[in-house]
């Protein structure tokens, strides 16, 4: 495996920074970890100007920066939604007795799966922690293409039109914003075998504050997720997205403190289908 020896150089400093309960000069980090003075010094240079560390102007010394701090904080962040939201999802597929999965946003063109929690029912879906949707997955798509403008996803659909994956699949640009609009207006989106055949699924975003910064999505076969009752299974998801986007947006706002009086719903009263990882 190759190894980048001046990066390698760089994360030793930052590790021994960090784990130091006071501030280090050039000569205290060259000699503690065996580099060379001016290799340190140019080094240490390099991660003032990215913000990773400030040196005090007084004494020359380094301490930890704002950037490192916020690299801290988006790495929790990231960890901090699939935990928050676990005990809902569980009690979610308790519920609606179909499969309930937590998806964020990766890239412009991807989802990804963050946790899931399955009914204990023998025939149901699978979708394995992990797994990647395409950006057209049906209900994913509507329900995220709500947060962008329209000039954008024209845009998006200029540069990489939507595949027909079912009959069902909604591949013109007029039919998708018409849905995402419907998805705007009702907090919800659906798909009717449009990403797979025999596979419905809704979904409805869960927000941090003001900004979506995921999704809930249900996903069950068609024969079990009957017209009859997906008004009850929206209302049931909803909720869960409601609680949950409470419980994270507390937390941002009070990061040192209590995490928030949001407690899980309490209870009231193996054949399976994969859904395909995007290749």
């Amino acid at each position: 495996m190759y190894n980048a020896p001046v990066l390698r150089k760089g994360i030793e400093i930052l590790r021994l920074v960090t784990r130091t309960n006071e501030p280090l000069g050039v000569s205290d980090i060259s000699r503690r970890l065996s580099i060379v003075k001016s290799t340190t010094l140019g080094i240490l240079k390099a991660l003032e100007e990215e913000g990773f560390l400030v040196q005090d102007r007084m004494t020359k010394k380094y301490v930890p920066g704002t950037t490192l701090f916020e690299f801290s904080r988006s790495v929790l962040r990231s960890m901090e939604l699939p935990f928050v939201a676990k005990p809902f999802l569980e009690r979610l597929a308790e519920q609606v007795d179909e499969t309930v999965i937590l998806v964020a946003r990766e890239h412009e063109n991807t989802y990804r799966v963050l946790e899931v929690s399955e009914p204990k029912k023998e025939l149901k879906i699978t979708v394995p922690v992990g797994t990647r949707f395409p950006v057209y997955a049906g209900a994913l798509m509507k329900i995220f293409f709500s947060q962008m403008t329209n000039e954008d996803i024209v845009r998006l659909v200029g540069e990489n039109p939507p595949p027909k994956y079912t009959d069902h699949s909604v591949t013109g640009l007029e039919d998708l914003l018409d849905q995402v609009e419907q998805a705007r207006e009702c907090g919800y989106a659906t798909d009717l075998e449009e990403y797979r055949k025999g596979v419905r699924g809704l979904s409805v975003l869960v927000f941090r504050g003001a900004r979506a910064c995921g999704a809930i999505s249900i996903f069950g076969l068609a024969g079990s997720m009957e017209d009859q009752r997906l008004s009850d299974i929206i209302l049931h998801m909803k909720n869960a997205a409601r609680l949950v986007s409470r419980k994270v947006t507390l937390m941002a706002e009070n990061p040192g403190g209590p995490d928030g009086p949001v407690d899980p719903p309490r209870s009231v009263g193996s054949s399976e289908a994969r859904l395909s990882e995007v290749r």
